[in-house]
């Protein structure tokens, strides 16, 4: 019988790494890869013996594991922990250890001729595109042996576009609120007239501003956006995007089609399709950009 694991895959890392690791999770999860990352699972380790739980994750418990190698990586207690954890899963299923190098530094126990990724030729996107790309290779061959010689009609994946839209606004808001504090802006979301209202502050003075409302243009799913340097005018208060939700065939996940009437370069009839963590970083770029012009 094949084994259900926990994790599609667990990342081994060290401290001085995070600020990159912390975003190749962030995709991942975003493309509803089970991810084990320190962060994500605080609340599951809370009271637990950390020894006996990390074992246990790292050599049983994942599918994968990704080490990433770096000189800190070598000296750590507790990624020395992860590391030998993770051997004793390598012994018996080889290629259960994924290397990822941010330098040449050799580990114990890594054999140079082990291939492995160089982690200076990509950005953290595009490294978690890699990840999610061997976990879906894998399980494809997984599937042709488990495959029974009858036909099985093409469905596209259900999902609630109205849930969606709440789970997204969610996400939008805390993970927003949490790169406002890594950079030095002053965050505040407010509920008023059934909009969620999105403010980015310097010295006082609001230097962007989002107003998000549940519903598109046409239909009563989806969301529609205002946005405005400084401070939102209630008599400009408009609709400058909107989108609908739906599901990519080709990247397996779901995805926000926007009409962006603010990019006045694009035609107001193209639409670009987002991922959740894709469309947090076109609202951030925003931010940055009007944050930048301010200064």
């Amino acid at each position: 019988m094949e084994k259900i694991f926990q994790y599609d895959v667990t990342l081994s890392f060290a401290g001085e790494d995070r600020k990159y690791v912390e975003q190749v999770a962030q995709k991942l999860k975003a493309q509803e890869i089970k991810v084990h990352y320190d962060e994500f699972n605080e609340i599951d380790a809370w009271g637990k013996n950390l020894p006996e739980n990390f074992d246990r994750i790292y050599r049983k418990d994942s599918r994968f594991c990704v080490m990433f190698i770096s000189g800190d990586y070598a000296k750590k207690a507790w990624p020395t922990f992860e590391k030998r954890s993770a051997l004793d899963r390598e012994v018996i299923e080889n290629g259960y250890i994924l290397p990822a190098r941010f330098d040449d530094t050799e580990v114990l126990g890594i054999p140079p001729s082990k291939s492995y990724i160089d982690l200076r030729k990509y950005s953290p996107n595009e490294f978690a595109e890699l990840i999610i790309k061997k976990i879906s290779k894998t399980q494809s061959i997984k599937n042709v042996f488990e495959t029974t010689a009858f036909r099985r009609p093409k469905i596209t994946k259900s999902f609630d576009p109205y849930k969606e839209s709440q789970v997204w606004v969610e996400y939008l808001i805390k993970e927003l609120e949490s790169r406002c504090e890594d950079s030095g802006i002053s965050f505040s979301h407010f509920l008023r007239d059934g909009k969620q209202c999105l403010r980015f502050v310097i010295n006082g003075k609001p230097v962007y501003s989002i107003n998000i409302k549940s519903g598109s243009l046409y239909l009563d799913q989806g969301l529609s956006f205002s946005y405005a340097h400084g401070e939102m005018s209630a008599i400009l208060d408009g609709i400058n995007a909107f989108g609908e939700f739906d599901w990519n065939k080709d990247r397996e996940c779901i995805v926000l089609k926007l009409n962006d009437f603010s990019v006045f370069s694009r035609s107001s009839s193209e639409r670009q399709e987002f991922t959740k963590l894709e469309f947090l970083d076109y609202i951030w770029e925003k931010v940055c950009n009007a944050t930048e012009e301010k200064m």
